[in-house]
């Protein structure tokens, strides 16, 4: 599995949050809040973001949302979370096809992780990024997303 080093800039992300348990299959609430996020699609918007804390855990609180640049870019409507993480790096794998097989993707990232001696870069969030132009596509071979692992 291929992978790439990646410096990100600090930033800041404002969408809708919910703690999360991964059970077997179900990676409850993320569908759900991915749904709510795709409604920020809009001619500004390039990419849906989602944050993931702590990464690599069962048990975890994630927010789906947009990047901006500054609060008055967006109205920020009742239920939605602002959060901002500063300059970290990641290495960055991508997953292509259907949703469903997500899973087997972080399985295998986790193993190529793992060899490589990686290592978490506690207090800082796994991101998940999808272009815009894959909403709608979750289900068909060509879906794309790339996955961020914070390193030491």
């Amino acid at each position: 599995m291929k992978f790439k080093e990646v410096i990100k800039d600090s930033f800041v992300i404002v969408g809708y949050s919910s703690a999360g348990k991964w059970n077997d299959d179900i990676v409850y609430p993320i569908p759900q809040l991915w749904d709510m996020a795709t409604k920020f699609i809009g001619n500004n918007i390039n990419e849906i973001v989602g944050v993931c804390l702590p990464p690599r855990s069962d048990h975890y609180f994630y927010t789906c949302g947009i990047e901006i640049e500054s609060v008055d870019f967006f109205k920020i409507e009742k239920g939605m979370t602002l959060h901002t993480f500063p300059e970290q790096k990641y290495v960055v794998f991508t997953h292509v096809g259907p949703s469903k097989k997500i899973p087997n993707t972080y399985w295998d990232l986790w193993r190529v992780f793992d060899e490589e001696g990686y290592k978490i870069k506690e207090g800082m969030p796994e991101i998940e990024m999808v272009k815009v132009h894959m909403i709608g596509r979750e289900e068909s071979e060509e879906y794309e997303m790339e996955i961020w692992v914070p390193v030491q």
